[in-house]
């Protein structure tokens, strides 16, 4: 590296990030972006000084003349395919050629004044700060992150005209599309990031916004931004593509099918293992391993080529584990590491062991369980191991890893489902995670014995305390001796008393904000909490009294106050947590009416609640039935009865098929829904009602009133939202962003 200064800048959303780099730049400097203030990236690369950047958020105005030379300016790391983290040098010229190129694309000029909705630490994010600045136009970076009813209100108002995100952003603003209206018109320049995004997509968004340049760009930190597709001037099946090359951007498609480019914004050097390496061929080609193919003009992204592992995230070479597992116990050759097919984690990693290493196996399966963890995999679980009496080859002797892999897949004993049984219950489903956390298991079953399944005294002890963490239930080991498994467990809980059992767990820790209350179901709102982001605190309750609700619908007893009953025993848990107001509740399903009356409960105690979220929450008022469906409906209300009736005698019982947990908690919310009798006053706070677009689990001859019926029992109505997904699985996997991204302007800030 050269002889200029060279400084680590600690990576943070954050307007004093981008400006600490680009007075970097004007001061001759090479900058590396470092995770911490003790990153080892620091030694490795020779930086002699590092900036913490201050949190800074709003508009960002200074206008930038950036170099365009030769000298390095940047060094960026990269995980890569391979999971090992390699720097990027990135040259003044690289960087210029993108901002170049990416404003005469779209066309921009010193009027610009965008809202850019990505984090400032992101290689996107970062690069339309560049590219505003370059034109001479003002940039506005939001605290909150990306928010809908803040880009109309901005546009409304005349402060943007201007918006930049990836692509699973703007498909939560277009399933809100509604909310605009001619402020959408105003709307002049728009970049999307380079995930994957339908023709559809794309179309959609070319109607909402029609006076719009929309572009959406291809690349990767070797070679950012190396093509661009302008959307709104694209028709047909070249919406599909990831656009064309300009300026001096070149593609070309590898005999292996991959994508290679050449131009001068692709890094010619990277840093790896601390080595210096070549970056391109000798035509100065940068050889991606992604697959594509070229059709008049217009690149076609086909996915990656490696046989990279993706273990829950985390992204392996199966060479590097293998080269570091020989190194470590001095074996030349008889190992093999392929990818292992797995609906939970993605991947697991088969280490394929030779037959005349065979002896060796538990040693070489220790050294792999301590390489894992190096990668930041503390699961063992997640590695298996086979011995082979032969490898499948190729004719050059190339072991082939996915017949590895496949071979043990057909030769594996098949796991015994019969035996596993489900958590039918929250509580349930809350031990089972806590066992999971401490013996590195997943799909721990009620009936199964922990001290069978790996538990040991030690670990006993570690579970007592997870389990009272998860439940707020206090747990001795003695329960776990008398009572190993989680049936057991729960069982003794329910016999120890009939007094109610309420407990807060934390779902969110972190942050400042005033917290946010999930009623009902505790289990149901992870991923909803994690999708809040760290600035806002999520606290779930479980209230023992849960688990009667579902016994009492499942044998049709439930009374029309149960809702009052539950709301009054969560204010006590949560006044527990949190003293006085303003109090912020959600609820899914009929958690939705236990947050309402839970509110209305704080308001009578004199307490401020701030928001109520109602998330699917269909009173029995809003639903509408034709004739038929009202016919089927009572038979089959009738048939309850009756198997209620008869199973109430001494008689053999009549026997339900067996459910799923989210079968069970379904019907269970219909019937509690359909037994309460909202009473009293009407609720007079800010509620907002977000629906599931997917009803169909109602089937046909059903449909709902806009409001599900809730504008009679508020004294204002609801604001109304809805996502693309069904009942529970609205706030499940990636469906809990878009719920999060329509929750968070209503939530305080601290």
């Amino acid at each position: 590296m050269s002889q200029k200064n060279i400084t680590g800048v600690v990576a943070k959303n954050s307007i004093a990030y981008v400006e600490a780099i680009f007075e970097c730049y004007s001061n001759d400097e090479t900058v590396v972006l470092i995770r911490n203030a003790d990153d080892e990236r620091i030694t490795l690369t020779g930086v002699t000084k590092v900036i913490e950047p201050e949190n800074k958020y709003g508009w960002f105005t200074a206008r930038h003349q950036f170099r365009n030379d030769e000298s390095l300016a940047q060094i960026a790391f990269t995980s890569g395919t391979e999971g090992e983290p390699k720097g990027v040098l990135l040259t003044h010229e690289a960087l210029s050629d993108v901002t170049e190129r990416l404003n005469s694309i779209m066309e921009v000029d010193e009027s610009i004044r965008e809202y850019i909705g990505i984090p400032a630490n992101f290689s996107f994010g970062f690069g339309r700060f560049r590219a505003v600045s370059a034109a001479g136009g003002h940039s506005y970076l939001p605290e909150q992150g990306f928010d809908p009813l803040e880009i109309k209100k901005m546009l409304a108002e005349g402060e943007i005209n201007a918006v930049s995100a990836v692509p699973s952003l703007w498909r939560v603003l277009l399933k809100n599309k509604d909310i605009f209206g001619k402020e959408a018109e105003t709307l002049k320049w728009i970049e999307i990031g380079s995930q994957y995004m339908s023709r559809l997509e794309k179309e959609e968004l070319k109607m909402l916004f029609p006076n719009t340049i929309i572009v959406q760009h291809y690349g990767l930190t070797e070679a950012s931004r190396s093509s661009f597709l302008r959307i709104d001037i694209t028709e047909g099946e070249s919406l599909e593509s990831v656009g064309k090359a300009y300026g001096k951007t070149e593609f070309k498609i590898s005999d292996e099918g991959r994508i290679c480019i050449r131009g001068p914004h692709v890094a010619r050097q990277l840093l790896k293992n601390g080595q210096y390496v070549s970056n391109v061929d000798d035509e100065n080609w940068f050889h991606t391993s992604d697959l594509g193919r070229l059709e008049s003009e217009f690149l076609y992204f086909g996915g990656r080529a490696d046989d990279q592992i993706n273990a829950g995230g985390i992204k392996l070479s199966p060479d590097n584990i293998e080269r570091t597992l020989r190194e470590k116990l001095s074996i030349k050759d008889g190992i093999s590491v392929a990818a292992l097919p797995d609906p939970s984690m993605g991947h697991r990693v088969l280490v394929g062991i030779m037959s005349s290493l065979s002896a060796r196996e538990q040693e070489i399966k220790d050294a792999s369980i301590e390489i894992l963890q190096t990668y930041g995999i503390r699961n063992p679980g997640i590695l298996k191991t086979k011995i082979f009496i032969q490898f499948p080859v190729t004719s050059t002797n190339k072991v082939q890893r996915k017949q590895l892999a496949q071979i043990y897949l057909d030769e594996s004993e098949p796991s015994s489902q019969e035996e596993y049984v489900p958590p039918e219950n929250d509580l349930q489903l809350s031990l089972c995670r806590a066992w999971g956390s401490i013996l590195k298991r997943e799909n721990i079953g009620i009936d199964d014995n922990f001290f069978e399944i790996g538990g040991d005294s030690l670990m006993a002890v570690m579970a007592t305390h997870e389990m009272t963490r998860a439940t707020g239930i206090s747990f001795d080991i003695g329960h776990l001796f008398s009572s190993p498994t989680i049936r057991l467990l729960a069982s003794k809980i329910s016999d120890e008393g009939d007094a109610p059992v309420s407990s807060i767990v934390t779902l969110q820790e972190s942050g400042s904000n005033p917290p946010l209350f999930c009623l009902f179901g505790i289990n149901l709102y992870q991923k909803l909490a994690d999708s809040l982001g760290n600035e806002q605190p999520v606290y779930g309750i479980y209230v023992s009294q849960e688990e009667k609700l579902f016994e009492q619908a499942m044998q049709n007893k439930l009374s029309e106050n149960i809702a009052n009953q539950l709301a009054a025993l969560y204010c006590d848990a949560i006044v527990r947590q949190q003293p006085s107001g303003p109090y912020q509740l959600v609820g899914i399903s009929f958690g939705g009416v236990v947050a309402v009356e839970a509110a209305k409960i704080l308001k009578q105690r004199g307490e401020e609640v701030n928001l109520v979220v109602l998330l699917d929450s269909i009173l029995p008022s809003g639903v509408k039935r034709t004739v038929w469906k009202k016919i089927k409906y009572s038979i089959r209300k009738m048939k309850e009865l009756v198997v209620t009736y008869i199973n109430s005698l001494n008689t053999s019982p009549i026997s339900r098929n067996t459910k799923s947990m989210e079968t069970y908690r379904k019907q269970a919310f219909h019937k509690a829904m359909a037994s309460h009798a909202i009473k009293g006053e009407q609720y007079s706070g800010k509620v907002i009602l977000i629906k599931a677009e997917d009803q169909s689990s109602w089937g046909g001859g059903v449909t709902f009133k806009e409001d599900y019926g809730w504008s009679t029992f508020l004294a204002q109505p609801p604001e109304i939202f809805s996502v693309n997904a069904a009942h529970l699985e609205m706030i499940d996997n990636q469906n809990a962003q878009s719920v999060a991204g329509l929750i968070k302007p209503y939530l305080l800030k601290d």
